[in-house]
């Protein structure tokens, strides 16, 4: 009895033995898939990054000449319309246009738009350019001043539509601070508008900006195919919705910092 109940002993070790190889064996193999798996989601996640980069951030640049001198005004628009016409050749520029107030004085405006700040500075280093700013230098009164703006990923930027009669549009530019707490509501309030807005009719661009240094800061950017197309929108019920909506957001008056004006940029 003794001797088979040592052997007995020996048999069920040897079973255990077995079945703890075996399970190690399957643990084994579980992990391997698991190590498998996952590095087949890593290399799919990566080439997601690939494929999806973070959107580059375009150049925006709004621009006051201040007062012409009378006997310089010639010379300094032909030398900006040329800058201008070269410069919307470039495989960077997005968009360049020249405005003046619609009562006729001579206090041009400019606003050019890139695809990149890399694309901007070519366009500095470009002969053309530096004509230009040779002739403005000798042609201002005083000193130009310059905002540069980025896009709002809420409102995403349209390239205006260009009119075969330029000298018949109207073109409003506003400068808004609103108060920080009101930040966002207004945000929100002008993307609904600028979707209506572009949607109306002789409408070729409706863009809002915030200051590249202030994110309190706004600049809207219209265009219309005349005066009265502008005028019949300011009559639609949305727009008047958004002037009691927004009463109390800003800093100061936006009609204080508004310009209407013509694009003379051909």
């Amino acid at each position: 009895m003794i001797p088979q109940k040592k052997n007995n002993n020996g048999t069920s070790h040897s079973c255990l033995l077995q079945n703890l190889l075996l399970v190690l064996a399957l643990i084994a193999t579980l992990l391997t898939a698991c190590d498998r798996r996952g590095s087949r989601n890593s290399n799919v996640k990566n080439k997601d990054t690939t494929i999806n980069p973070k959107k580059a951030k375009t150049f925006q640049e709004l621009g006051f000449f201040g007062n012409i001198k009378e006997d310089k005004w010639d010379s300094f628009i032909n030398a900006v319309k040329n800058n201008i016409a070269n410069s919307r050749k470039e495989p960077g520029n997005l968009s360049f246009s020249l405005y003046r107030s619609e009562n006729g004085g001579l206090q041009p405006i400019w606003f050019e738009r890139f695809k990149n700040k890399d694309a901007h500075n070519h366009h500095k280093a470009q002969h053309y350019f530096k004509d230009a700013i040779a002739v403005i230098q000798k042609s201002l009164k005083g000193e130009a001043r310059s905002i540069e703006l980025e896009e709002i990923d809420k409102i995403p930027v349209v390239i205006p539509t260009p009119s075969d009669r330029p000298e018949m549009t109207r073109h409003v530019i506003v400068l808004f601070h609103v108060k920080p707490e009101k930040r966002q509501p207004f945000i929100d309030g002008m993307a609904g508008v600028a979707a209506q807005s572009r949607q109306a009719q002789g409408n070729l661009e409706f863009n809002i900006y915030q200051y590249a240094d202030d994110p309190n800061k706004f600049v809207l950017m219209e265009g219309w195919k005349n005066p009265a197309d502008h005028e019949a929108q300011l009559k639609q019920d949305y727009i008047k919705r958004l002037h009691v909506t927004m009463v109390g957001f800003f800093v100061s008056n936006p009609m204080d910092n508004h310009w209407l004006v013509k694009d003379i940029s051909q």
